[in-house]
């Protein structure tokens, strides 16, 4: 309580000395937000230590892991075809496999490609058939087509190990690949696999890390401002919470703590931790300001008595999140350091910022008072003036 004390005397003494540190740490740590990155390698979220993940580990590192990519071709069924007896084992579709095959093992990233192409161009089937006579000796290869005979697919394999550029590269490459070889008319094609999943994720992932965090931040603030009366006083509260996720997201990018699927949503789950510390501190301190007390005296009162308040509150959070890093389940390992790490900010600018800010406000609302009050009373008396002429 004495160092609480303390702490409030240093806060009204010092408050823009403290502002302005506060104010150059979030830059520091805004720039961090820019570093943060999206883990879409799911090896990485397995549990270590388990003798089948680590038998996994050893064949993938012996023999090298494996991402593949699929490509589906198709009749496209908004393409006015000239006769009804369509097959995609045409001939001029699988010349076209052949030499997509060839622009695409150009690449060094690309490890290996199977398609029917792969087998029946060996052959250079001129007509429909002689494809047909060739799949009757190899029904094996029939599995490469739909029981329709409308669709047939392409396996692309790479090692890309889980690394973002090289997963983005090479999706982009396959793209670039596929617009580059002219296309039969009336066939399309769609790409997927694990690669252009991860890159799908990846890109979810980041959308939804900034949508979690805004409509959370919205909502909070709407009702900051229904609970509070006033739009400036939800400000003072809603700005703390916002310097935590800044904080939180600046350091996990410093640190290179990855955004996961667990992870994806942490600032607005920090935004609704949070909010109560700031919500606890300000009330407090009006609380004190209406028994007609000075900003120094009601610091001194509010601090000391909220700040062990929420301290022991903040610590029991944080060892309860803490526990997590002992699960086996990376996943909630990160969730839980990463929620430890941003209610321990929330918990710090609560208790050491916060007041400040309340301070600063409450000075910057008697300041455009005042304005507003000198200006009305210099209108009042020109207008007195103007009646006695």
């Amino acid at each position: 309580m004495n160092f609480l004390k303390f702490i409030a005397k240093y806060q009204y003494k010092h408050k823009m000395l403290i502002f302005i540190i506060a104010v150059i740490i979030t830059i520091i740590l805004a720039i961090g937000v820019f570093r943060i990155e999206m883990e879409t390698d799911f090896s990485k979220m397995n549990p270590t230590g388990l003798e089948i993940v680590e038998l996994n580990d050893k064949i993938t590192t012996e023999f090298g892991g494996t991402d593949i990519v699929i490509i589906l071709f198709r009749f496209d069924n908004n393409y006015n075809f000239k006769n009804d007896n369509l097959d995609i084992r045409d001939p001029e579709i699988i010349s076209y496999l052949k030499n997509l095959e060839i622009e695409l093992n150009k690449e060094s990233s690309v490890e290996g490609i199977i398609s029917p192409a792969t087998y029946i161009s060996n052959f250079n089937p001129q007509s429909l058939s002689q494809v047909k006579y060739i799949l009757s000796q190899y029904p094996e290869l029939n599995s490469f087509f739909s029981k329709d005979f409308t669709t047939t697919l392409m396996y692309i394999t790479a090692d890309l190990s889980g690394d973002q550029e090289k997963t983005i590269a090479f999706t982009e490459m396959i793209s670039e690949k596929l617009k580059f070889i002219p296309i039969p008319q009336g066939i399309e094609y769609f790409v997927t696999g694990s690669a252009p999943i991860s890159v799908t994720i990846l890109d979810i992932l980041g959308k939804d890390a900034v949508k979690t965090i805004v409509i959370a931040a919205i909502i909070i603030l709407l009702l900051l401002f229904i609970t509070e009366r006033s739009v400036l006083k939800g400000i003072v509260v809603f700005s703390p919470i916002l310097l935590g996720v800044i904080w939180t997201i600046g350091t996990m990018g410093y640190l290179n703590i990855k955004l996961s699927v667990a992870t994806v949503g942490i600032g607005a789950m920090i935004l609704g931790l949070g909010v109560e510390y700031g919500v606890f501190m300000h009330t407090r301190y009006l609380e004190e300001k209406e028994k007609g007390l000075s900003q120094k005296e009601s610091l001194e009162n509010s601090v000391p008595a909220i700040g062990s308040a929420i301290l022991g509150s903040g610590i029991t959070t944080i060892i309860g999140f803490l526990a997590l890093t002992l699960s086996i389940m990376p996943m909630l390992q990160d969730l839980g350091k990463t929620l430890a790490l941003g209610i321990f900010f929330c918990l710090f600018i609560a208790v050491f910022i916060s007041p400040v800010i309340i301070v600063l406000f409450e000075d910057l609302d008697k300041f455009i008072l005042n304005k507003m009050y000198k200006r009305y009373n210099k209108k009042i008396s020109q207008i007195s003036k103007s009646d006695l002429q």
